[in-house]
């Protein structure tokens, strides 16, 4: 299988990757000379082979390029509710082998988890890194982005930049499957996730009237960690991304 790399940005027809990239693929993979990689950036696939190594720095020149595969048409974003550290990872993880987009950590009011600032960068810092190994791994054609934690005003503030903005409450609302067939031409859905006590009602209310619509998710109770991975499968199924 053909390595694969993300760089943040190309330029010329010469790609050099970053050190640690360069030690996997000289010293773990055993490349030489005329070893074919690929090179993901700004949506887009660059074909290389690797022609020369300075300082440590393996080099690539660009054969061909085209726009990257792995990518759903639809673009999802996750407000996440606050969790401990493992269940935010787990979401990270596995949301991005589905195909989540952008990934915000969310302060709710039942939240446990409490970060200042440090611990938020610290996080966030860690999270990304988590979303781009799971990226390679799952063969997205782009690396999720993973914003600085928000206050609960702060991400539903956020609510008009989408098409469709869905928080999923068990105190009631539209099946999603309803909610997703009432809106078709949605393209840019955000998914609004509380953590492990769950969302306030109040808290539901300050999202609906900022333009969400509230949904279920079925007649079980979900965990904070389970939640955002099957209503991101139910949406992608909806859309036709799962055949």
């Amino acid at each position: 299988m053909t390595p694969r790399f993300f760089l943040e940005r190309v330029e010329g027809d010469e790609v050099v990757l970053p050190r640690a990239d360069s030690h996997h693929l000289l010293r773990v993979l055993r490349a030489g000379p005329g070893t074919p990689f690929v090179v993901l950036s700004g949506g887009m696939a660059y074909d290389c082979v690797l022609h020369r190594v300075e300082d440590g720095l393996a080099r690539g020149r660009i054969r061909a390029a085209e726009p990257a595969a792995g990518e759903p048409a639809i673009r999802i974003t996750l407000f996440q509710g606050l969790a401990k550290g493992e269940k935010m990872e787990l979401v990270l993880q596995h949301g991005t082998e589905l195909g989540i987009a952008e990934f915000v950590a969310v302060a709710a009011a039942r939240s446990v988890v409490r970060l200042d600032e440090r611990k938020a960068a610290q996080r966030t810092e860690r999270w990304q890194r988590i979303a781009r190994e799971a990226a390679e791994q799952s063969r997205r054609g782009a690396v999720p982005t993973v914003a600085p934690p928000h206050t609960w005003k702060e991400a539903v503030a956020r609510i008009p930049e989408f098409d469709l903005a869905l928080v999923a409450w068990e105190g009631g609302g539209e099946p999603l499957r309803a909610a997703l067939e009432a809106r078709p031409e949605a393209r840019d859905i955000a998914v609004f996730i509380g953590p492990e006590g769950g969302l306030t009602a109040e808290e539901v209310e300050l999202a609906r009237q900022a333009g969400a619509v509230p949904v279920t998710l079925g007649p079980r109770i979900l965990r904070t960690e389970t939640a955002p991975l099957a209503a991101v499968a139910a949406i992608l199924y909806a859309r036709g991304e799962w055949g």
